[in-house]
């Protein structure tokens, strides 16, 4: 019984992972497409594929576009204020970047036509 319940225990754990990182690591062109999109945009930052993962609404202050120091893989990193002031930078998923273009509520990797997996067909636009 102990085995089957840390088998499924396994399998449970792996189905949340499975989306992770989908577009976190990308080409240097697709990096900097993305990054020029971002900058000065509202977002909401959202995994549709995470269990009890929350919507955070933030205003993108500046992009960057750095290498990951991994084959030929690239990362963007954004800065934004969070809700209590403070200055946050980090690296983002494409997939889970959504922002509002042309009246539609879309991820990044949407815009970019990035084969990804959103988890969502579209979220509300509360910002």
């Amino acid at each position: 019984m102990k085995k089957l319940i840390l088998i499924l225990s396994i399998f449970l754990f792996a189905l949340n992972t499975v989306y992770a990182d989908q577009l976190a690591y990308i080409s240097k062109t697709d990096a900097e497409k993305a990054a020029k999109v971002l900058v000065g945009k509202k977002a909401i930052l959202y995994c549709g594929c995470c269990q009890s993962d929350n919507q955070i609404k933030i205003k993108i202050l500046s992009t960057e576009v750095r290498y990951t120091n991994y084959e030929n893989f690239y990362e963007v990193y954004i800065s934004y204020i969070n809700k209590n002031g403070e200055k946050i930078t980090k690296p983002i998923d494409l997939a889970y970047v959504w922002i509002k273009d042309n009246g539609k509520v879309q991820t990044v990797g949407q815009i970019l036509k990035l084969e990804h997996d959103p988890c969502s067909e579209s979220i509300k636009w509360r910002i």
